[in-house]
């Protein structure tokens, strides 16, 4: 039965963070809601722990993390009452499990094996911490998966902790998705039809001085006027247009936490937006509006749900080109690929390149880290010279009705090889600007070393 609950679960995670990136409290767990007097009496959640993205490539504050967990947090407590009281949280698992929290403040906090028997613990002391909005993450150090229990426990402090007086919003202070705005639950069913949504459009901090915002200009609160949350937007696009009675600018930020900035698209000094469909639009999506001149006058946001184009029909890759004589030896970047220039943007929509897998030497005697099997000539199939990569992760795969393997030379001089990520298919996962703006260079050999027709595919992804 256990095996049956935890098979659950995990679909459910797989589905539900598909293509996240990292861990990300805007996905949102299953909602509780406990009081501090509720959890004086211990509560326990059966659920799983989870591998799936690397921690120790996310953004989590500062804060060490190591091992995988899921995009998704497994919970999201809503927590009151909490002024007396600390939180315990442990986990006891089947596994090596991980506990990754974000806190109500906006802190991030792990642990790895303080519960003992690899399974980890923390204490929440702070009172901002456990008062609100607290998402907890159970992970493994391994990337597997297996049953586990989250226990939650509230223990009376032994002074009631002075509590910080409400303070007003700090003058200057950038948006802040830590906040959240008015909250609208909204899907292509409620919002197909423009949606008006009253608001005052008001100043605040300088954008220009915002770093986070692009080409930010004017002025704009720490707060959103609105807090989306959107479902069901496969296949559509979201509009988002503003009219107001002054000089008016929109900040939003997506559910993959990606920064969107407009002016005067609208017209009339007025901001419009489109935000192209995809993981960016199911789930919460922040928005501010904020005026050019640092004053505020009423305005209109309207929102759209709008059916995004028919996906046009991938082409028929093209046939492999004319190869030059293969050059033996080991693979090396001192020569040249047939050379092609992109931009993240362009291969953000999959490009495919018709290659012959093959080669004459085996990469196993070439001391090339991690190459460890298959055939390639010395000379690159194809060399890239890649930028505006720094928002994106790039993603290789080769397909073939032969064994093909993959090796690639990154901007900064690392080695990447692999051979059967895909079955009989290679598949790599490249990030970081370092490794991809400036020269790549490709090659796709063979396991056995004969040649055979394959097709090479580059794609980007937000990180």
């Amino acid at each position: 039965m256990m095996r049956t609950v935890l098979a659950s679960i995990a679909l459910f995670f797989t589905m539900t963070i598909a293509a996240a990136a990292c861990p990300n409290w805007q996905f949102g767990g299953q909602q509780i809601s406990y009081t501090g007097q509720q959890l004086f009496a211990p509560q326990s959640l059966q659920t799983g722990a989870f591998g799936g993205f690397d921690m120790s490539t996310c953004n989590t504050g500062g804060t060490y993390t190591t091992g995988y967990a899921a995009g998704a947090p497994n919970y999201t407590l809503n927590l009151s009452g909490m002024e007396q009281y600390y939180l315990v949280l442990d986990v006891v698992s089947q596994c090596d499990a991980t506990l990754l929290v974000n806190a109500a403040d906006g802190t991030w906090l792990f642990d790895d094996d303080s519960n003992g028997n690899l399974d980890p613990r923390m204490e929440l002391r702070v009172p901002s911490q456990i008062n609100g909005q607290v998402d907890v993450w159970v992970g493994t150090f391994n990337n597997t998966q297996c049953a586990a229990t989250l226990n939650l426990e509230t223990f009376i402090t032994s002074a009631p902790a002075p509590q910080p007086q409400p303070q007003p919003t700090p003058v200057g202070a950038c948006p802040d998705w830590n906040y959240q705005g008015a909250r609208v639950d909204a899907s292509p069913a409620t919002i197909g039809a423009p949606a008006p949504f009253s608001l005052t459009a008001t100043g605040g901090a300088d954008l220009f001085n915002c770093g986070q915002i692009p080409n930010g200009r004017g002025h704009g609160p720490q707060i959103p006027q609105y807090s989306f949350w959107l479902t069901g937007m496969q296949g559509y696009n979201l509009s988002l247009n503003v009219q107001a009675q002054c000089d008016t600018v929109m900040v939003v930020n997506t559910a993959d936490t990606v920064w969107h900035f407009d002016d005067d698209s609208g017209g009339n000094l007025n901001p419009s937006l489109l935000l192209p469909g995809g993981i960016g639009l199911d789930g919460r999506v922040d928005v501010w509006i904020g005026t050019y001149g640092n004053g505020s006058c009423p305005a209109t946001l309207t929102a759209q749900a709008v059916a995004g184009a028919a996906p046009a029909p991938q082409p028929t890759p093209p046939p492999a080109p004319p190869q030059p004589t293969p050059v033996a030896g080991c693979p090396s970047w001192n020569f040249t690929g047939q050379q092609i220039t992109a931009t993240g943007d362009f291969l953000y929509s999959p490009q495919s390149y018709g290659v012959q897998a093959g080669g004459a030497t085996a990469v196993s005697g070439c001391n090339i880290p991690g190459a460890f099997a298959g055939y390639m000539d010395a000379a690159p199939d194809y060399t890239f010279f890649l930028s505006g990569m720094d928002q994106y992760r790039l993603e290789i795969e080769v397909f073939s009705d032969c064994d093909p393997v993959l090796l690639v030379n990154a901007a900064d001089g690392q080695w990447y090889f692999n051979d059967d990520s895909a079955g009989l298919n290679p598949a790599l996962d490249i990030r970081g600007s370092a490794q991809l703006n400036g020269r790549v260079d490709v090659w796709v050999g063979s396991y056995g070393g004969a040649y055979c027709p394959a097709t090479l595919e580059m794609e980007t992804w937000y990180n």
